[in-house]
């Protein structure tokens, strides 16, 4: 694990990850745009009141994207059902082709 200083909201942080340096910039770099639109819209809000809406408006995106990936696996299943039944019928029209 590598070790980092982010700077959130002017204070500075030590987080240790496997990620690579460009990775933590990105992420930082979008907390803190993330942050800045919250302070533009919530003027008088604190940092504390800033973070607890960006984690709030996390965890919803987490949500929606998490509901996202339950259908995608649904509709890969629905697909796999369909291929192995497509395969049976070609390979049973083949077989009557051979005889």
């Amino acid at each position: 694990m590598k070790k980092y200083q982010i700077n959130i909201l002017g204070r500075n942080c030590t987080i240790a990850t496997d990620k690579d340096e460009l990775s933590m910039r990105r992420i930082e770099k979008e907390i803190n745009e993330q942050l800045a639109l919250l302070k533009t819209s919530m003027p008088h809000a604190d940092n504390l009141d800033l973070c607890i809406v960006c984690l709030f408006l996390l965890s919803e995106r987490i949500d929606v994207l998490q509901k996202s990936i339950e259908k995608m696996k649904e509709s890969s299943l629905k697909a796999k059902v369909i291929l192995a039944s497509l395969r049976k019928e070609v390979e049973r029209e083949i077989k009557g082709l051979n005889v």
